[in-house]
């Protein structure tokens, strides 16, 4: 009868394993969770605006006002957004683009925050459409959050 051997243990598999880093779990954890929060954007507001910024804003909503105008009396929008081209002149669109943030992180921060001052104007875009409006105060953006906004 052949004699039954035991397996050999080598000296290396009895000792329990030991972790050559016992933080690096807790390290990765605090990573994950700072890049967390880094992610998380605050609203900007009015007062966070360069005064470039806060032109771009601003001509933004006067244009989708005198547009709101134009929806309503086609005539009286003509003329409108015909005034508004020679107020702003030719570089109007030069001039968006230079106010306009060139980092990434802050162009999507404006537009979040513009988007947000739209959505407060919404209703009276839609309610009303006068050209005295084009002259009223940029009403206060909408609190929200980044969730809130549409991925894209």
């Amino acid at each position: 009868m052949p004699a039954v051997r035991s397996p050999q243990i080598s000296s290396l598999e009895r000792r329990p394993r030991r972790r050559r880093f016992p933080g690096l779990p807790i390290l990765i954890l605090l990573a994950l969770g700072l890049g967390a929060c880094e992610s998380e954007e605050i609203p900007l507001t009015w007062q966070d605006l360069s005064s470039g910024e806060q032109t771009y804003v601003r001509r933004l909503v006067v244009l989708e006002r005198a547009k709101a105008v134009a929806l309503n009396d086609r005539e009286l929008g003509d003329v409108v957004l015909d005034s508004l081209a020679a107020a702003w002149g030719d570089s109007a669109q030069a001039e968006a683009q230079a106010h306009a943030p060139t980092d990434p992180t802050r162009s999507r921060q404006l537009n979040i925050y513009l988007l947000r001052v739209l959505e407060a104007e919404k209703d009276s875009l839609m309610t009303i459409p006068a050209v005295r409006r084009l002259a009223a105060p940029l009403p206060a953006p909408v609190p929200g959050t980044l969730e809130d906004e549409p991925d894209g």
